[in-house]
């Protein structure tokens, strides 16, 4: 199961459906400045000196923020959107569909949208670890 996430991931990375994430990474770095720089001080006071693409991922993951926020909810409306059409055709019954969908599927959603940032990261580490490094002011050897 696990190479066939990789393989879709794969998938949408070379046709593009990954595009916003890849051109929100590097903005999100940069709004995310003081608290990743807090977070990799953090980190290696604790447990010593790690490579930072590898503090980056942790620091995507814990921090658990869309790169873009606005981006993030016009996907997740767009999957609720998809997956309730045509189960409700009143308001209150549609509400109440978008809001059981919100509570058995969004913290699986989001999951899947921190993974998918970790994947776009490593895909392009080696184009934008010398970015990041001039933006947060380390430069490794």
């Amino acid at each position: 199961m696990g190479s066939e996430i990789v393989r879709e991931l794969e998938n949408a990375f070379d046709c593009g459906d990954l595009n916003d994430l890849k051109a929100s990474l590097l903005p999100f770095i940069r709004t995310n400045r003081v608290k990743l720089i807090q977070f990799i001080q953090d980190f290696q006071r604790i447990e010593g000196p790690r490579p930072l693409e590898m503090l980056i991922k942790i620091f995507i993951i814990q921090h658990n923020m869309p790169f873009d926020m606005a981006q993030y909810m016009t996907k997740q409306s767009n999957t609720i959107r998809k997956e309730i059409d045509g189960q409700a055709d009143d308001l209150s019954k549609r509400q109440a569909c978008v809001a059981d969908w919100i509570k058995q599927k969004a913290e699986a959603h989001r999951s899947t949208s921190m993974f998918q940032q970790v994947f776009c990261f490593e895909k392009l580490k080696s184009q934008l670890m010398p970015l990041i490094e001039e933006e947060l002011n380390l430069h490794t050897a």
